[in-house]
């Protein structure tokens, strides 16, 4: 007996339906809520860096080599002030704060931007800009030591362009060398570079391609990540410098794949990346907006969805800075932002706390990278 009179209540020409919202304002004031809740939505905060030390031993810098080699941390140059392009110098530590001084001043020509890994037991270090005349001039040099300490001239005149502000990278058991500039501000005849090249022992180089897909570039990320290449960002520095926030990704350094060429993290030169926890992640750099450096991190499965890591204590805002996996933590250390820094942090998250069974925080995240930044 009831059944029927609400349904004669809801259609009868009394409540001609002015009283109840239409679909149509329905809808609408679903996509409203929306937005409202996307704007103001914060995930939950990540794990928090951890600061190990804000005052190391060595020098406030930026632009220096961060590398593992012999189960240790190594650190070897970058610029201190603006008028020194290279410390020179080494250091090593098991744990990022006790560190102990390797060499005071290498060997090694002293040059800005150059390139350095660690591969086939033996630390590399090659290229660079140094200043004649007051210009920069790209070199070529290819520098080797054991042990980080005694340093071996390969050669100087390699099979690749001069270049500086490339990328070194170990793939395949292969030393792979990816773009950089003859120019830190690709000015006149001296351009960025996409060549793409590899060795076997940091000597002989084979050149795998002249022009790879991506634009000529410098000051990119490159990583080596399930058994791929994998590059990231990069640009042309200058007084309106171009920033690209693109990925890509190859197997054998020829055949590129683009996983997308407008990133959710925005585009950036001097940042660095990482393969940690079965994750690509990106980190910092210089961006446009506000322009100066960057302290937001960034981690995605398939280089083409990104999402944002909200840690409760993010290091401050920084480019040139250095980052390396070890020990099962990701770690980022020294940099500058109109200041250099001389500090070291360390990170130590799972995939499984990022990226858990469901996909909630994926579509949260994903809300807050594209309403709320």
């Amino acid at each position: 007996m009831t059944g029927p009179s609400i349904r004669r209540l809801s259609t009868s020409s009394s409540f001609d339906g002015r009283a109840f919202p239409t679909r149509r304002a329905m809808i609408g004031g679903a996509v409203i809520a929306g937005v409202v809740t996307a704007l103001s939505y914060r995930p939950s905060p990540d794990r928090p860096w951890t600061l190990l030390t804000d005052k190391a031993p060595w020098s406030p810098r930026d632009g220096a080599a961060l590398l593992v080699h012999n189960d240790r941390l190594w650190l070897f140059g970058g610029s201190t002030s603006a008028d020194e392009l290279d410390a020179g110098d080494g250091w090593s530590s098991v744990d990022g704060v006790d560190w102990r001084k390797e060499v005071d001043r290498a060997v090694w020509t002293h040059s800005g931007q150059s390139m350095s890994v660690s591969f086939a037991g033996r630390v590399w270090r090659m290229g660079g800009f140094v200043k004649r005349e007051g210009r920069f001039v790209p070199i070529g040099e290819i520098w080797s030591s054991v042990d980080g300490r005694t340093w071996t001239l390969a050669t100087t005149a390699p099979a690749w362009k001069p270049r500086g502000g490339g990328a070194l990278v170990v793939h395949d058991g292969k030393l792979w060398l990816l773009g950089g500039t003859q120019h830190p501000r690709n000015e006149g005849d001296q351009p960025a570079l996409n060549d793409v090249w590899s060795t076997e022992n940091g000597i002989d180089w084979r050149e795998e391609t002249a022009s790879a897909s991506w634009q000529p570039r410098s000051f990119h990320s490159v990583i080596a990540h399930n058994g791929r290449l994998w590059l990231l960002g990069g640009g042309l520095w200058g007084k309106k410098p171009n920033l690209y926030r693109d990925v890509w990704s190859s197997w054998d350094g020829i055949n590129w794949k683009e996983h997308t060429n407008k990133a959710a993290w925005s585009g950036r030169i001097w940042a660095t990346a990482a393969s940690y926890e079965g994750l690509l992640w990106t980190m910092g750099g210089f961006v446009a907006s506000p322009r100066g450096g960057a302290n937001d991190l960034w981690y995605s499965d398939d280089g083409s969805d990104w999402y944002p890591y909200l840690a409760k204590r993010p290091w401050p805002s920084r480019l040139g800075h250095s980052s390396v996996v070890f020990n099962n933590q990701l770690w980022v250390l020294a940099g500058s932002d109109g200041y250099y820094y001389g500090d070291v942090w360390a990170l130590r998250t799972g995939k499984d706390e990022v990226f858990p069974g469901s996909n909630l925080i994926r579509t949260q995240k994903w809300l807050y990278s594209t309403f709320a930044r």
